[in-house]
């Protein structure tokens, strides 16, 4: 798994966008994951795939509905040859301005996260229905832009949240543990960069640690805390991932893949790599070549 910041710019003064997107194996990363500063609640229109988002995998399927905050990295894999979201993204401020406490109530389902609360709206769910009428009418402002269009948009984006909020009822008030976690990736940034420019060479926990200020003890147990999933088994996703990359397109042999991957024990390469992919490296290169 590599994960990544996305930064998608949004208008000041009206920080929202929404827009058709297709997946499929050339632009399909299934190794990857990103996380956001934006809200998104996307639509799966056509196709089929497991979404996985904090710790979390749910598997989606033509009108099944997602939605995740502005901490939860995440990441898709296909299940078949593509897949077509609708994918709708705003900030915060977008709802809610600062000065309104008002407002702030419809940020409950991605602020306040109860133990009944999950991403997956499925399609079987009576609220889904609601929710995918108003995002049909919301596209449809986007699109045609007649005058007003912001204001409608915006209204139809709120009762969308108030059917989330009647849906998900909020019975931990957890608003603090996503603060938490939000500054915990803001800290974690600069680690996923140094490690995302150096996994291929022998890289160490110390000296990740080391990059962001902390003793390699507690770097260990704060990324596994805020990520799901170790310091070593991150860094043996990105490679194997990696290598997969250069088995389906480069000449080189199987070992010297591994060896750039940063793959010093073949035989630990194969393991890994048939556990991860689900098949051997020799298999893999034989079929793309």
């Amino acid at each position: 798994m590599r994960l990544e910041r996305d930064s998608i710019p949004l208008d000041k003064e009206f920080p929202f966008q929404i827009s058709e997107v297709e997946l499929n194996p050339s632009n399909s990363h299934p190794g990857t994951w990103h996380w956001h500063s934006y809200f998104e609640i996307t639509w799966v229109l056509e196709g089929k795939g497991n979404y996985f988002v904090n710790g979390q995998e749910y598997t989606m399927e033509e009108n099944d509905i997602i939605i995740f905050n502005n901490v939860e990295p995440h990441g898709w894999k296909l299940l078949g040859g593509r897949m077509k979201l609708l994918v709708m993204i705003f900030s915060p401020e977008f709802v809610a301005e600062k000065i309104s406490t008002f407002d702030t109530e419809y940020l409950r389902p991605f602020v306040e996260r109860g133990t009944n609360f999950k991403n997956r709206v499925g399609h079987e769910e009576p609220v889904n229905t609601e929710i995918r009428t108003s995002i049909q009418e919301i596209y449809q402002e986007w699109q045609e832009r007649k005058e007003g269009y912001p204001l409608m948009i915006k209204a139809n984006v709120l009762r969308i949240l108030t059917m989330l909020i009647r849906a998900y009822q909020d019975e931990t008030k957890s608003g603090e543990m996503l603060r938490e976690k939000k500054n915990a990736m803001k800290r974690l940034e600069q680690a996923f960069t140094y490690i995302n420019a150096h996994y291929c060479e022998k890289i160490t926990l110390e000296e990740v640690a080391a990059s962001v200020y902390m003793s390699s003890n507690y770097f260990s147990s704060y990324f596994r805390k805020f990520t799901n999933i170790s310091f070593s088994d991150y860094v043996t996703r990105l490679r194997v991932n990696r290598a997969r990359e250069l088995l389906r397109e480069d000449g080189a042999n199987v070992t010297e893949i591994a060896l750039a991957c940063g793959f010093n024990n073949i035989s630990n390469f194969y393991r890994l790599y048939k556990k991860h992919m689900g098949k051997t490296p020799g298999y893999e290169k034989s079929k793309n070549n």
